[in-house]
C-alpha cells in the first residue's frame, strides 16, 4: 500500500509539473505575441505620414491618440463615457489634426448605457478604461451606468469616405459585433492595419465569436488584422 501510494504522488507530482511547464509555455507565448504586436503597431505608426488617416475607437483618455496625432496623420478618436471624454480633450487641445467624437463606435447607431466598473468612484481617471456597453463584463456589476450615443460604425467610414491606414479597437467587448459587420461589408477593403484587444476572457458569452472572427479574418488580405494588442 505505501509503494502504491508513493507511486501516486510521483505522479501527481508529474502532472503538477507538465501543468506548470505549460502555463509558463502559454505565458510565454502571449507575452511573444503581445511583444510582436508593440513592434507592429510601431511599424505602422512610423509609416504615418501628413495626409494620412489613424482611427482610434476607444481613445480613453488619449495616450495611443497622442501617439498618433504625433506623426502628423489626421487622427479621428471615438470616446463616449464623458469623464474619460474630458480628460482626453484636455490632452489634445490644440492639435489642428486631431478629430474627437463623444460616442461610442459599435454595429448600430443608437442610444445606449454605458456601464462602468464597479469602483468607479473610488478612481475615476483609471476606472473608465472599463467603460463597456456589452452586458456580462466581469467586475461591472453594481456599477453606475451613463447614457451615451452610439455611432453606426461602418456608416461612418462609408460616409467618411477615405482611406483609413491605421484602425486601433479597444472598446469593451463590442469589437466582436462591430468586426462581425465590417467585415462583411466592402468598406473593410479600405482600411489598412487593424489593432484590436479582444474581451472574451472578460466577457466569456464572446469567446466562440470571437474565434470565428479570426478565422474569417485569415482568409481576407485587407485589413491585416492584429488581434494581440495590449
Amino acid at each position: 500500500m505505501t509503494g502504491g501510494t508513493g507511486g501516486m504522488g510521483l505522479i501527481l507530482e508529474r502532472v503538477r509539473m507538465e501543468l506548470g511547464h505549460l502555463a509558463r509555455k502559454a505565458t510565454g507565448e502571449k507575452t511573444r505575441r503581445r511583444g510582436a504586436a508593440i513592434e507592429a503597431f510601431e511599424a505602422a505608426r512610423a509609416d504615418l505620414r501628413p495626409g494620412d488617416l489613424a482611427i482610434d475607437l476607444g481613445a480613453n483618455i488619449g495616450l495611443i491618440t497622442e501617439t498618433l496625432a504625433e506623426t502628423g496623420a489626421d487622427v479621428i478618436a471615438f470616446e463616449p463615457d464623458p469623464h474619460a471624454f474630458e480628460l482626453l480633450s484636455a490632452r489634445l487641445a490644440g492639435r489642428a489634426n486631431v478629430t474627437l467624437i463623444q460616442a461610442a463606435a459599435a454595429a448600430q447607431a443608437g442610444t445606449l448605457p454605458l456601464m462602468r466598473h464597479r469602483d468607479f468612484a473610488n478612481d475615476p481617471d483609471r476606472r473608465t478604461v472599463s467603460s463597456t456597453l456589452v452586458q456580462g463584463k466581469r467586475r461591472m456589476e453594481g456599477g453606475e451606468t451613463v447614457e451615451v450615443e452610439v455611432k453606426d460604425f461602418v456608416a461612418y467610414l462609408h460616409a467618411l469616405n477615405r482611406p483609413v491606414k491605421l484602425l486601433k479597437i479597444d472598446i469593451e467587448g463590442s469589437e466582436v459585433a462591430l468586426l462581425e459587420r465590417l467585415l462583411g461589408d466592402p468598406v473593410a477593403a479600405r482600411i489598412g492595419h487593424v489593432f484590436v484587444e479582444t474581451h472574451e476572457r472578460a466577457v466569456i458569452s464572446l469567446a466562440a465569436r470571437t474565434r470565428a472572427l479570426k478565422r474569417r479574418a485569415a482568409r481576407m488580405d485587407r485589413p491585416v488584422i492584429n488581434w494581440d494588442w495590449r
